[in-house]
C-alpha cells in the first residue's frame, strides 16, 4: 500500500481515544427476531446438533428465546433467516492482530528467521503503524467468522503503542482480551552487533502500565478486556512472580504464554512457582503451541486443567511438530496465530488440524505396512475447538462459545 493511500486512510480513520472505563455507557434497546434458520446448537458433552426452522430472540445483545414459532415483540427487527445457517461465534484462542502489514513477508521463513526478522519488524512501528495493523487484523478476522479473538501482542514498543493497538481492537467491534506482552523495552544492549534484552528483569514502566491499563479496564463498551501475555520463564523467580502478583492484584484475568522448545518449561515453571489458578481463582491461564512438551508437561496441563492453544497451520511452517489439539485428556482450542503467514479463518485452521492429524496417523500405520480404515477426528470435533471448547479455553463458556439462552449473541449467520 502507498504511502499517500495510507495516509487518506488515515485522515478518516482516527482512533478513539478510550481512557476511561467504558462499562457504564447506554445504548438504545434493540430487539432483534431471527426466523426460520438452520441453527448449530450444542447439546449435552458438547454434541452438536443441526436444527431447522428455529427462530431466535436477541435482547440488547443477549439471546433471550431459541424455539420455534417466536412471537415477534413490539417494535422488534425481524430478520428472514429462511435457508440460512446461524452458527455460534469463532473464538480465536491465539492470534497476532499487529501483524498485518508483514502479509507474505516471512513466507518462507523458518522460526528461527521468523523471530530475528518477522517480529522484530514491530520496532519499525509507529503507533499510528500499529492502530492500522491491529484494526485491519480484527477485521479480517470478522470477515473470517471470528467473534472473540485472544490477542497475544508482543508487538507493542512503548506505551503509546498498545494505546494506539487497544483504541483499534475497541473500534473494530470484536469481542475479546488485548493480552499485552513486554516486547523487549528492556534492552541491556542494541547496536549493530546484537540485540540483548535485559534476561534478569522486568521493566518497572512495563508492570506500571500494565496496572494503569487493568484499572481503566473494560474497553470498547466491554467488549474488550485487558490481560497479560508473558514469555520470559528465564528469569529469575523472583522477577515472574512479582509481574504475576502486580498483574492480579491489579485484576488481569486472562495471562497467555508462548510454550516451544525455547527456554525452559512453562507448565513447569508454573507449577514450581505455584501460579496456576486454584479452583476458586478468577482468572485464567492460556497456553499455546506446546509441540515440544514432554508426558511431565501434559500431566502437569492436565493436573490443572490448564488449555492450550493450538495453531497448526504455523506451528507447520514453523517446524514445530505434529499439533496437539487432539492430545487425549488435554483441554484444547484453535487458534490462527500469525495471518501474515496464513489464514485468520478458524475454519481453515480446522481443516489443516484435521488433515495433519489424518495424515500422521496415515504414516504411523505406513510405517506397519497398514491402511487407515476409519479416521480419529471429525468435523464436528474440531467445529467445537473453534466455538464451545474455546469458550471453555479463556473462562467464557457461561457466556460464549454456543446458542443458548442467557449467551451473548456473538453468532453468525450465512
Amino acid at each position: 500500500m502507498s504511502q499517500s493511500l495510507l495516509s487518506q486512510l488515515w485522515k478518516q480513520i482516527q482512533p478513539s481515544r478510550h481512557n476511561k472505563r467504558q462499562s457504564t455507557q447506554t445504548a438504545k434497546s434493540t430487539t432483534i427476531l431471527l426466523q426460520n434458520s438452520l441453527v448449530i446448537e450444542h447439546g449435552e458433552q458438547d454434541s452438536i446438533q443441526v436444527v431447522d426452522n428455529i427462530d431466535i430472540l436477541i435482547v440488547d445483545g443477549i439471546i433471550k428465546e431459541v424455539g420455534k414459532s417466536i412471537k415477534p415483540p413490539p417494535h422488534a427487527e425481524v430478520v428472514d433467516c429462511s435457508n440460512k445457517i446461524i452458527s455460534p461465534g469463532f473464538i480465536n484462542t491465539h492470534h497476532h492482530l499487529w501483524q498485518t502489514q508483514l502479509k507474505g513477508y516471512g513466507t518462507d521463513h523458518c522460526w528461527l528467521e521468523y523471530f530475528s526478522d518477522d517480529l522484530l519488524q514491530s520496532f519499525n512501528y509507529t503507533p499510528r503503524d500499529i492502530y492500522l495493523g491491529q484494526l485491519a487484523g480484527c477485521l479480517e478476522a470478522i470477515d473470517a467468522g471470528t467473534t472473540f479473538v485472544l490477542d497475544h501482542c508482543h508487538g507493542c514498543t512503548s506505551p503509546e503503542h498498545s494505546e494506539s493497538a487497544i483504541s483499534a481492537f475497541s473500534d473494530s467491534g470484536i469481542r475479546g482480551v488485548f493480552a499485552y506482552g513486554e516486547t523487549f523495552l528492556n534492552l541491556k544492549k542494541w547496536d549493530t552487533e546484537s540485540c540483548v534484552p535485559n534476561a534478569m528483569s522486568i521493566s518497572e514502566p512495563f508492570i506500571k502500565h500494565v496496572e494503569d491499563l487493568a484499572q481503566r479496564d473494560p474497553f470498547g463498551n466491554g467488549r474488550v478486556n485487558v490481560g497479560l501475555s508473558f514469555d520470559g520463564y528465564h528469569m529469575p523467580q523472583q522477577e515472574v512472580e512479582r509481574l504475576f502478583r502486580r498483574a492480579l492484584k491489579a485484576g488481569i484475568k486472562l495471562i497467555t504464554s508462548h510454550s516451544g522448545n525455547f527456554g525452559p518449561s512453562v507448565p513447569k515453571a508454573l507449577e514450581k512457582y505455584s501460579l496456576f489458578p486454584a479452583p476458586e481463582d478468577d482468572y485464567t491461564i492460556v497456553i499455546s503451541h506446546g509441540n515440544y512438551m514432554d508426558d511431565g508437561d501434559f500431566s502437569i496441563l492436565k493436573k490443572h486443567r490448564v488449555p492450550l492453544a493450538c495453531t497448526p497451520a504455523t506451528e507447520a511452517q514453523g517446524s514445530m511438530g505434529w499439533h496437539l489439539l487432539f492430545e487425549p485428556g488435554l483441554i484444547s482450542a484453535l487458534g490462527a496465530d500469525c495471518h501474515c503467514l496464513t489464514s485468520s479463518s478458524l475454519m481453515q485452521a480446522a481443516r489443516t488440524a484435521l488433515l495433519f492429524s489424518r495424515l500422521q496417523k496415515t504414516l504411523e500405520l505406513k510405517e506397519k505396512g497398514q491402511k487407515v480404515d476409519m479416521f480419529d477426528h471429525t468435523s464436528h470435533g474440531v467445529f467445537d475447538k473453534a466455538t464451545i471448547e474455546a469458550a471453555r479455553a479463556v473462562g467464557l463458556e457461561s457466556e460464549i462459545g454456543s446458542i443458548a439462552v442467557g449467551k451473548r449473541a456473538d453468532i453468525l449467520v450465512f
